[in-house]
Parts: C-alpha cells; sequence; structure tokens
C-alpha cells in the first residue's frame, strides 16, 4: 500500500510541477512580449476641419447636375467654403444624357461659387474621349472648363493631340487648344 501511495503522491507531485512551470512560461513570455507604447500624437490645427468620404451634389449655373467625391477633404475654419480634396471624382451629368467624368489626385471645390480645381494626374472622360493634364479648372460662372500643363487628348473616332491648354465649354460644347508662345499644337488625326 505504501508504493501506491507513493506513485500517487509522484504523479500528482509531476503534475503539479508541469502545471506549475506552463504557468510560469506563459506568464513569462507575456512579460518579455510586453513593450513600451510609444505615444504618438498626431498634429491637429483646431483652425482646421478634416473629414473623410464626402460627397457634394448640386446644379452648376447651366443646369447640370454634378456629384463631386473626395477620398479626404479639409478646410480652414475662418473659410469654410475653400475645401481642398484628396483623392476627387467629380460627374457632370449634362443636359443631353452625356456624362463628363473627372479623377484626380487633388482638387479644390467652393461651395458658395461651385467653382472647382482638379490637380494632378487629372482624366476626364467624355462619351469615347479623354483628356489627361497636370490641371483642370471648371468655372461655374463661365460654364466652361480649362485644362492647363502637359495636355493630352485621345478620340477613338478622330485620334490624337497634344496641347498647353484646352479649354471645354459646357454651353456650346466646343472644345478649343492653344500652346504658349509660338508652337503649334499637335494633332494626330485617325483615317
Amino acid at each position: 500500500m505504501i508504493t501506491r501511495r507513493k506513485k500517487i503522491i509522484l504523479i500528482q507531485l509531476i503534475i503539479f510541477l508541469v502545471a506549475s512551470f506552463l504557468l510560469y512560461n506563459t506568464y513569462r513570455d507575456k512579460k518579455e512580449n510586453t513593450k513600451e507604447v510609444s505615444k504618438t500624437e498626431t498634429e491637429t490645427n483646431p483652425n482646421t476641419n478634416s473629414f473623410t468620404d464626402i460627397e457634394y451634389s448640386g446644379f452648376d449655373l447651366n443646369g447640370n447636375r454634378y456629384i463631386l467625391e473626395a477620398a479626404k477633404a479639409d478646410f480652414k475654419v475662418e473659410t469654410p467654403e475653400a475645401i481642398n480634396m484628396k483623392g476627387v471624382v467629380a460627374n457632370f451629368y449634362l443636359k443631353d444624357d452625356t456624362v463628363l467624368r473627372i479623377i484626380s489626385n487633388e482638387g479644390f471645390y467652393n461651395n458658395i461659387t461651385l467653382d472647382m480645381e482638379f490637380r494632378e494626374n487629372v482624366k476626364a472622360t467624355y462619351l469615347t474621349n479623354t483628356l489627361l493634364s497636370d490641371q483642370l479648372t471648371y468655372s461655374n460662372s463661365n460654364g466652361r472648363l480649362l485644362a492647363s500643363g502637359n495636355v493630352r487628348g485621345e478620340s477613338i473616332e478622330k485620334g490624337k493631340i497634344f496641347a498647353d491648354n484646352a479649354e471645354y465649354n459646357l454651353t456650346n460644347k466646343t472644345l478649343d487648344f492653344s500652346m504658349f508662345d509660338n508652337k503649334q499644337v499637335n494633332i494626330k488625326l485617325k483615317n
């Protein structure tokens, strides 16, 4: 009987030691893996308001509906009408049931005058036409889009064009190209 009792005590002692070892290793690892959390402070400006995933919509002075979306936007408290944006997509739904779509990395929107500016990697598509530029400005009061800086256009039916400036009149639906200095507009027409 003594040997049986010794065996039970020995088994209990082994179980106790294994359990103690496991508990010690479990909590010891947590203490070692605990790192000092560095406190990062985000610079916030009390004079600026920021938003994400915003959408503005309305009608321009020519009666065309538009939807302006941005991944991020901010404005200064003293000028809430001047909104700076990043990741911009604008859709103009024109009266003739066509859509003008403009995409850019950055932009500006004045929610009083409804003027818009698109900057960096600007891409405008209208029907089968594509226009790329460094900057595109939409003047609501004039009903015009002015693309400037490295303007490249492509039409599936008509060909390619390279210019310094391109101006699109939303009312007349005319597109004018111009160059700085005495350079000529480069047009490659399809046959």
